[in-house]
């Protein structure tokens, strides 16, 4: 059982058995796989002009000089096409062919020169040994092992007596060798691969929580200032981007402190919990709610008719189990001062909080709120519970 498993983790090196782990691996796997390709055409350009030499210097002839200069062009295409290459498995196709037109040119030059001799025997090991330069698994190492072993085997004892019988054995020894060699490399490699991309995978997972954490208050689960700092300009920037307004509003309870010292704190908290979870309800994707503190919430919506959407968030709390328990006790009620940019303009936050806190203040003492540009925008607003 450990074998086929062992197996399993180490033939593909983006199945991870979870969607999300393997799209992350995909991801990961991507920039390695193209330098890995790169890096392999790199190494077989450099070999190209090493065997350039040694063929001008002991003048081996046009044939060897040939195949050489063909191969190096394909290396150098290879290079470039990898650059524009965005898919794992296109750029792994890429390098496994690579491998085995490698393996075809040296088949081919060994045929037309009617030898099998030490430098062809030591290219095909080279193509060997370039296998695990590529971040690929044992599905892609043992199709390019089998094709090129195959391929080769097949190809020199096609011909009876074309070869030396010692070459061939040689060549069989280096290629069993090679490829036992290059299938345990892969599959070790693949172990710790996937190894480190789990790792990298929960860790980012539990920042991310963290971040999260960081981020919402403890006991609403609405966003805190924190989110509010972060990501108001984000949000803002994509509003005016698509030539909406930002609505914002400041709601808070009235005179909470009463409610809670009528009731007990539990209750005081029932009723914000409460509150927090039917606004967040109701904002959906479109907007966000932020605990400013205390009692103190605020909205940002990003679509239209933010009174409505408060209108049918109080209605709703008017059902809730908090609302029945206080029935015919206490007269509740909120307050909010809404206010909205202007659509072709940047929205800024500290400018849109003071107007509604001004608009909310103004509603809780009946007192109109300032006329000035901004504040000429905000509209006032209480709700009873």
């Amino acid at each position: 059982m450990a074998i086929p498993k062992a197996l399993a983790q180490t033939w593909s090196a983006t199945d991870f058995g979870d969607v999300e782990l393997s799209s992350y691996a995909e991801t990961e796997l991507l920039d390695d796989t193209r330098k890995g390709v790169q890096v392999m055409a790199v190494v077989s350009l450099c070999m190209q002009f090493v065997i350039t030499m040694l063929i001008l210097v002991h003048d081996l002839g046009m044939t060897y000089l040939s195949s050489t200069g063909i191969f190096a062009a394909l290396s150098a295409h290879v290079f470039v096409a990898a650059r524009y290459v965005d898919d794992v498995r296109g750029l792994q196709v890429l390098g496994m062919t690579f491998l085995i037109i490698g393996a075809l040119a040296v088949t081919f030059l060994a045929h037309e020169v009617g030898d099998l001799n030490v430098g062809m025997m030591a290219a095909v090991v080279m193509l060997f040994v370039a296998i695990p330069i590529v971040p690929w698994a044992l599905r892609e190492a043992s199709l390019v092992v089998v094709a090129t072993y195959g391929l080769m085997t097949s190809s020199f004892l096609s011909v009876p007596g074309r070869f030396e019988s010692g070459a061939l054995l040689v060549l069989q020894l280096l290629l069993f060798g090679a490829a036992t060699i290059v299938i345990f490399v892969t599959a070790r490699n693949t172990l710790i691969r996937k190894h480190d991309i789990r790792a990298r995978f929960d860790l980012e997972n539990a920042h991310d929580a963290m971040e999260l954490l960081s981020m919402q208050d403890a006991l609403t689960n609405a966003w805190n200032r924190r989110f509010l700092e972060e990501q108001f300009p984000k949000i803002a920037d994509q509003c005016l981007a698509d030539r909406i307004p930002v609505h914002v509003a400041v709601i808070d309870i009235d005179d909470f402190k009463g409610i809670n010292d009528q009731f007990g704190h539990h209750i005081g908290d029932e009723i914000l919990t409460a509150l927090a979870d039917i606004l967040m309800q109701r904002l959906g994707d479109d907007g966000y709610l932020v605990r400013l503190g205390g009692d103190e919430f605020q909205i940002i919506y990003c679509a239209d008719d933010l009174e409505a959407l408060i209108d049918g968030a109080i209605h709703d709390l008017q059902q809730s189990a908090v609302a029945a328990a206080l029935a015919g006790r206490r007269k509740i009620t909120l307050t909010a001062g809404i206010v909205s940019s202007e659509p072709d303009k940047p929205a800024v936050q500290e400018a849109l909080y003071r107007t509604a806190d001004t608009a909310l203040y103004a509603a809780k003492t009946k007192r109109p709120a300032d006329n000035d540009d901004s504040a000429s925008l905000a509209r006032t607003g209480t709700w009873q519970l």
